[in-house]
């Protein structure tokens, strides 16, 4: 192993910030403890009259995916399918897989669709950009369950690679705490009511730093979100298909341009206000303008609905907004660094770590080089260490990343 002196400065870096996108104001969705249990994202679902809703959020076959953001387009479409009459126009606010998969079988059905963006990119929580020739995803990095997976169609479809990730091809690893953790969860069996009981439950308080570290490798860095807001049912929801998960050595945003195709998006369109009368809906921008159509169809994520960025008039029904308060947003955030060469363990697909002072920060390292040829790494932050450097500059993050990476090679 290299001594901390051999660890370079990297020569580049991207950053991502979920908490702090306007238009995210989180990663993904988790199912909190909640009288509502699994059924809240049914709930969520549910049109509103001619507002319809789909997005990552609503899915219960794949909720956190992108493959959940895909299938819970296409149920909207045909939703609207099977309800709308000939010639009526659609909206569709937001343009990753789930606005853009509704828009798509509309479209194929002859269905006058607007896909609006409030971004000036489309893809949503879908994004790649690109770091030493690599694609870098800022969001979905996994085809999580590749087997009878929707987006694993596609990559066949677009001739796309991928690169099988092995989980247990790890160096840094506490085996005996990982086994720790996993009997203390197999108690959840005994859990009258895991609807409403926190992960948390299960676990120490406070907890020795080897057990943190092992909740923040398998449950924190999955779910993105502290054991004490996260509900023991959340183990009962998919991920919408079996078998490994692939890493995308062409990028995520091919899949979505397949998608897409050559459907129109409306980029910087800001939608403030959907007000619905048995007409129809009326939007409102930001700029001020309106755009009338006979249906919406809302994918805007989870943390935008919770927030209230969006005024509904009528407010939406009571089911709904329980729903929306009901269900958590999450963080995951990354940091991917550039280096002149590889300093760490060629041969693993994975680095962990656990860092003494903090427990479950910097702890979880993807091996760029192993994966994609290049002397890359992307960090995880998730739960409380992701919010603790949501507001710290870029310098600052990169530092941290740094004070841990040498640390890990003392």
């Amino acid at each position: 192993m290299p001594h901390v002196n051999d660890v370079p400065e990297p020569v580049a870096f991207l950053r991502t910030s979920w908490s702090t996108d306007p238009f995210a104001l989180g990663s993904y969705s988790y199912l909190a403890p909640s009288p509502l249990g699994v059924s809240v994202r049914e709930k969520l679902a549910a049109p509103a009259g001619r507002l319809h809703f789909a997005g990552e959020a609503t899915s219960g076959e794949a909720p956190a995916t992108q493959a959940g953001a895909l299938l819970s387009g296409r149920r909207a479409a045909d939703e609207i399918t099977k309800a709308a009459r000939p010639g009526e126009h659609v909206i569709v606010i937001g343009s990753g897989f789930s606005g853009l998969g509704c828009a798509r079988d509309l479209t194929d059905e002859g269905v006058h669709v607007t896909v609006l963006e409030g971004r000036d990119r489309i893809g949503g929580r879908t994004w790649t950009e690109r770091l030493d020739g690599i694609p870098a995803e800022m969001g979905a990095s996994w085809i999580h369950g590749s087997e009878g997976n929707p987006l694993t169609t596609l990559l066949r479809e677009t001739r796309g690679r991928s690169y099988p990730f092995d989980y247990d091809s790890v160096v840094g690893r506490d085996e005996d705490a990982i086994a720790e953790l996993g009997a203390r969860m197999a108690k959840s069996e005994d859990i009258e009511d895991p609807d409403t009981t926190a992960v948390s439950a299960l676990l120490p308080h406070p907890m020795p730093p080897e057990l943190r570290y092992a909740v923040n490798s398998v449950l924190v860095q999955e779910y993105a979100v502290e054991p004490e807001h996260l509900a023991l049912s959340a183990q009962e929801e998919g991920v919408a298909g079996q078998g490994r998960d692939l890493l995308l050595p062409d990028g995520y945003d091919k899949l979505l341009a397949h998608v897409r195709g050559t459907i129109p998006v409306r980029t910087g369109a800001v939608v403030t206000r959907i007000a619905r009368d048995p007409g129809g809906v009326t939007l409102t921008l930001a700029d001020g303008e309106t755009l009338r159509a006979d249906r919406c169809v809302i994918t805007v994520p989870l943390g935008v609905l919770k927030a209230r960025k969006i005024t509904f008039e009528p407010a939406l029904p009571a089911q709904k907004r329980e729903a929306i308060d009901a269900l958590g947003s999450g963080l995951l955030d990354k940091l991917w660094l550039q280096f002149p060469s590889v300093f760490w363990d060629k041969n693993a697909d994975l680095l962990e770590w656990l860092d003494p002072a903090d427990p479950g920060r910097w702890s979880w390292w993807l091996n760029g080089h192993r994966a994609f040829g290049k002397p890359v790494l992307l960090g995880f932050n998730a739960g409380r260490p992701a919010h603790d450097h949501a507001h710290l500059t870029d310098r600052q993050v990169v530092d941290s990343a740094m004070d841990a990476l040498r640390r890990m090679h003392e």
